[in-house]
């Protein structure tokens, strides 16, 4: 555990999950993501596909045409990673980040716009608005359907803002005179167009990762996520994690992610902190799929202290059984905790059938679901010889299934507790 200041999440892990493979409302790759702190609903930011045609456009643009004006899709997931809504950004940027407010009940959303091409013809933000979401509608930058754009200086590039709502403050980031910058804003006073600017640091991002692909803030310390897709950077991948001090600028602890290691693509995208019953979550993204269309899949660091070297990752939720499957007794479910580290995940419960044939049992929610398959022995009975066991397996495309029932050696109940098995 690499912890030094109060608040700071330990990003050496272990390493669970919000999202796995959600498909958007475009098939391109998330640029980054940001979580309701009410609702938990997930919005992610991705470019425009190509080939779309707006209400008032005269024809389809493609998708160079898009990126380099910087049109953006914003998708809105449940916290199941069910698809509920959708808006299109034009002349925004490239989506590098993204802050999410609830007020009272209406989302309110913070990304860079006023897109200039770089040298590659690529948009990139030079401001930053903040806006309501309304499923399916269509802002342009430079317009009053959002606030007025701010800039840190007029020869800022590359600006992009998060939200620290632990500290109810925004969090710029630009870069200015060759050097990248970190300024803290009070968002309150921000939102009232009052940009005062709290503090600035310019840390020293290391190299590993090479490509810049989001940060967030929480509590005195800001993290950074590097990373490219593994068909650059093969397994274990080169996907790094950073935490840096706000008071000083110092690098508090810097580690390789190998989280995730069955996914496709696997290209890092996007962080965010949201607070579930007091924890602190520390979240970072994956683009996934090859060829695309491409998936969201988001990880997770948890803020909750161990208990007697015990860190429960992602607490008891329920499986949903399969058509013919039911509970005996107890309905199974799952969690996901830290046992010495390793994350593991544990079932409890158990199913009746009977079952003549391998069979899937049900399905785990996105939280629980392995990038590796994952698999244990379980208890079995009311077999022709008497108690046995049967292999419980799941994978990554949710399911869990059971192994080893025949015809003529029918399963009449499979005991799930004792399903423990390292989750990856």
């Amino acid at each position: 555990m690499s912890v030094t200041v109060p608040g700071q999440i330990d990003i050496e892990g272990p390493v669970g999950k919000l999202l796995h493979r959600r498909p958007l409302h475009n098939g391109t790759v998330m640029q980054s993501f940001g979580i309701d702190p009410v609702s938990g609903d997930v919005f992610v930011l991705q470019i425009m596909d190509g080939g779309i045609r707006l209400a008032d456009e005269p024809a389809a643009l493609d998708y160079p045409t898009r990126k380099a004006r910087g049109d953006l899709c914003l998708t809105r997931l449940r916290p199941t990673g069910t698809l509920a809504g959708h808006m299109y950004l034009r002349g925004f940027g490239h989506g590098v980040n993204l802050g999410v407010e609830n007020r009272a009940g209406q989302i309110w959303l913070w990304t860079e716009a006023a897109s200039v091409p770089n040298s590659k013809n690529e948009g990139y933000g030079t401001a930053v608005v903040s806006f309501s979401y309304a499923d399916g509608d269509v802002v342009d930058s430079g317009t009053a359907r959002h606030t007025p754009a701010h800039t840190p200086d007029p020869a800022a590039r590359f600006v992009t803002p998060t939200i620290d709502h632990g500290a109810g403050e925004l969090v710029l980031r630009y870069t200015l005179d060759g050097a990248t910058v970190y300024a803290r804003y009070d968002l309150a006073r921000a939102t009232a167009g009052d940009w005062q600017e709290l503090g600035r640091i310019v840390p020293a991002v290391p190299a590993d990762g090479t490509d810049f692909q989001g940060y967030t803030s929480h509590a005195g310390v800001l993290y950074t996520l590097k990373g490219q897709s593994l068909d650059t950077a093969p397994l274990p991948g080169n996907t790094h994690l950073t935490a840096f001090a706000w008071d000083t600028g110092a690098q508090l602890d810097h580690q390789h992610v190998t989280a995730g290691p069955g996914l496709v693509w696997r290209e890092a995208e996007g962080m965010a902190v949201s607070v579930r019953d007091g924890v602190p979550h520390l979240h970072f993204g994956f683009a996934c799929e090859d060829p695309g269309p491409r998936t969201c899949t988001i990880m997770s660091l948890s803020g909750a202290p161990e208990t007697d070297g015990v860190k429960v990752l992602t607490d008891w939720q329920p499986l949903s059984l399969a058509a013919g499957v039911t509970a005996d007794q107890q309905p199974p479910r799952g969690r996901l905790i830290s046992l010495a580290g390793t994350t593991t995940l544990q079932f409890s419960g158990g199913v009746r059938g009977p079952f003549t044939t391998d069979t899937v049992l049900g399905t785990l929610p996105d939280a629980l679901v392995p990038s590796v398959t994952a698999r244990a022995n379980v208890p079995t009975g009311d077999t022709p010889a008497g108690p046995a066991v049967a292999r419980v397996e799941v994978g990554s495309d949710r399911a869990v299934r059971l192994y080893g029932a025949r015809s003529t050696a029918p399963i009449a109940w499979a005991q799930l507790d004792a399903f423990q098995a390292v989750w990856r």
